[in-house]
């Protein structure tokens, strides 16, 4: 749990009131209460190098980008310009993962180019008037550079800098932006010397959303920038998710001319996820491994829900953090050094359970703590094998027709850790497929093989031996091939009493069409080529089917995998359901004795307002009178005004503070989406949801 879980604006999240309280005494305390414990320190550990790979991922996929931006920008202003030099910035929709980008771009741009670095979100610039306060107050006062690089305002300091104390948010305008500005780079006279002039920085304006922003008030924005392009030196970087289209789409035609607009292309989040998957979650690095199902799910969540990889990781990290706190054995799962130390600090209870896991022999006169770390040593060799002869079929079946076994890693990986891949009809057709390669094709696919194999033998990640045998078989098979002609040197043919024999005893249409495409294959002519090629094809199956074997038939399996799906419910969450169990049974989660219910349809007046009027609002139909609602609600809360009731008819005078209560109450109720005011009837409320 993080300090993400408690604000409001990344989401609701519901805690019972135990949770609550746990959550506080470890936020507050210094260190982290399962410290001592044998398998945080275990999942602690593996969870550093894979934040640290993928931090190093990111630096590495950003490079290239942010160099080419960075460069355009610095060099914006070389040339005399008419037009307001903007950068597009195609991010892609999967926004939870712009952070990172924008936080390195501005870190970077204040390094290199220029400290005068604005950034303007859509919450902060509903207008025009907040448009340009937010934009000079951030380029004049240096701060509030962006809500994602913290640091900014403290390398950005000047304390000789007195003008950035003393403006205040009404008094940042333009003019006051081109006086500081001309303070800050214009001429100064010397006694001594020649009149001097400090080289101009550029002032750069982010706009991470641009479709978010107001389209009016960004119009005017700009046309009030192009007015003091001669004066000002102005660049503007606009982030956006779908394509170029989206400023055409924004900006009329009399304000798109003012900018020179120059596109650069961020790298497709899919692209980003297989980077991930494969050189970071995939490596021997990591020995932890979600099973089929969870994994399936997590990709699910990525393709169908917001394309973040940021949420992957997230995702990935609570899957890794569930199966460690499960058992002290779970510690297991940690780097091969590091083994035979946790071996030492189980207790016998975790030993035992052990025993019952690997399928331990007792009678055998052997030390139990010798065999397991054997065993994780073995395992160890095998998960490094599976990687490896994972990513090589990859490379021989990713660019198939149709791709029976998928295009990417991640869809390979999710159909070799479900099942026996060697088995699947998915795997027989691609295999069937790869034989129609030509002689070309399938040797450029054994050569990026054996390179691969090569990497890993002079990285020492696996058997070298075996390996070593592996590239000595390809090898000669490749340059059987090579060396292979199209000539025929046998034609097989079966007689025809064998014939007769073969099809007598078929009777079922189906295996008799099976027999005759055996018998048309063993009549064809084979060429010296097609023989090398089907060698080959055969050599690697057998590679294949001795290294891919299915997880789940590995004794070891629960130690390095989890495949535990009921943690869709705590990723995903119910947050209709979790909302209505809220509104409707507050002892839910208050547990406290005043809102305990007598039967489920009781609202009591010790209830929160919201829910006794959400109560309430369950028994209207499609239109609710407020009237009666309040009504109602006065009289559940102060039942005892219902009996002051004079006699003469008068309506019943209801409290200032009654009213304010129900008129907050049903903002709420309207704020979380339950109802709707009406315009046909001013005094009626419109419901939006039926049922519970």
């Amino acid at each position: 749990m993080t300090d993400t879980a408690v604000s409001v604006s990344r989401g609701v999240f519901v805690f019972k009131n135990k949770k609550i309280s746990e959550y506080k005494n470890a936020k507050g305390g210094k260190e982290n209460i399962f410290a001592s414990n044998l398998w945080y320190q275990s999942y602690k550990s593996m969870w550093s190098k894979v934040e640290q790979k993928i931090e190093c991922l990111n630096e590495n996929m950003f490079a290239s980008l942010l160099k080419n931006l960075i460069d355009s920008v610095k060099y914006s202003y070389d040339q005399p310009v008419t037009e307001i030099p903007t950068k597009t910035l195609l991010t892609g929709i999967n926004m939870p993962d712009h952070s990172a980008l924008f936080s390195t771009l501005c870190k970077e741009l204040k390094k290199t180019v220029t400290p005068h670095v604005a950034i303007l979100y859509d919450e902060d610039c509903l207008n025009l008037k907040s448009l340009v306060e937010h934009t000079v107050g951030q380029l004049v006062n240096k701060i509030g550079i962006s809500s994602y690089d913290t640091d900014a305002v403290d390398d950005m300091e000047d304390p000789t800098d007195e003008i950035k104390s003393k403006i205040r948010k009404t008094q940042c305008t333009f003019s006051l932006l081109q006086a500081w500005y001309d303070s800050q780079y214009g001429t100064v006279q010397s006694p001594l010397k020649r009149k001097t002039r400090l080289v101009p920085k550029p002032l750069v304006i982010i706009i991470p959303d641009f479709e978010s922003l107001n389209d009016r008030s960004l119009q005017d924005f700009i046309l009030i920038i192009s007015s003091y392009l001669n004066k000002l030196p102005f660049v503007l970087i606009f982030g956006i998710a779908t394509s170029t289209n989206a400023i055409h789409k924004s900006l009329p035609y009399r304000v798109s001319s003012k900018l020179n607009v120059q596109v650069f292309n961020s790298q497709r989040s899919t692209l980003y996820l297989n980077n991930i998957i494969e050189n970071v979650l995939l490596s021997d690095d990591c020995p932890f491994h979600v099973g089929g199902n969870v994994f399936n799910c997590f990709t699910e969540i990525f393709l169908y829900y917001d394309l973040s990889v940021k949420r992957f990781v997230q995702n990935f990290k609570y899957a890794m953090l569930e199966h460690f706190c499960s058992s002290n054995i779970m510690a297991l799962c940690t780097n091969p050094r590091n083994v035979s130390n946790v071996i030492q600090k189980l207790t016998n209870d975790d030993l035992d359970k052990l025993k019952n896991i690997v399928a331990y022999n007792a009678s055998k006169n052997e030390d139990f703590k010798n065999v397991l770390a054997d065993k994780i040593k073995n395992y160890y060799a095998y998960l490094n094998a599976f990687h490896l002869f994972l990513k090589c079929l990859h490379i021989l079946v990713h660019d198939l027709p149709n791709a029976p076994l998928g295009n990417q890693v991640r869809e390979l990986y999710y159909l070799a850790v479900s099942k026996n891949i060697c088995v699947t009809p998915e795997y027989i057709e691609a295999f069937k497929l790869l034989a129609f390669r030509s002689k070309e094709e399938l040797t450029e696919k054994i050569t990026k093989m054996t390179d691969l194999l090569e990497e890993h033998v002079s990285n020492s990640k696996f058997n070298k031996e075996e390996v070593d045998q592996i590239l000595d078989e390809l090898e000669k098979r490749s340059k059987s091939i090579e060396v292979a002609t199209t000539e025929v040197i046998e034609k097989n043919r079966v007689d025809s009493e064998k014939t007769e024999q073969m099809l007598s005893n078929t009777t079922d249409r189906k295996q008799l069409r099976k027999k005759l495409m055996q018998l048309s294959l063993s009549n064809k002519s084979m060429n010296k080529y097609e023989i090398a090629r089907g060698d080959l094809i055969k050599y690697l199956q057998e590679v294949f089917q001795k290294y891919l074997k299915e997880p789940k038939s590995t004794s070891l399996y629960k130690i390095f995998f989890f495949d535990n799906l009921s943690i869709k419910q705590l990723i995903l969450g119910s947050h209709r359901s979790a909302i209505h169990t809220a509104l409707n049974d507050p002892h839910y989660y208050f547990e406290c004795d005043c809102c305990k219910l007598p039967n489920e349809t009781a609202i009591l007046p010790t209830f929160p307002d919201i829910c006794i009027l959400y109560k309430l609002h369950l028994e209207y139909g499609k239109l609710i009178n407020v009237y009666d609602w309040l009504q109602s609600f006065v009289y559940i809360v102060k039942p005892q005004d219902t009996d002051e009731e004079d006699n003469e008819g008068e309506e019943r005078k209801i409290s200032l503070e009654l009213h304010a209560r129900f008129t907050q109450a049903v903002a709420d109720l309207e704020y979380l989406g339950f109802v709707k005011s009406y315009k046909r009837k001013a005094n009626h409320v419109m419901r939006l949801t039926w049922g519970g």
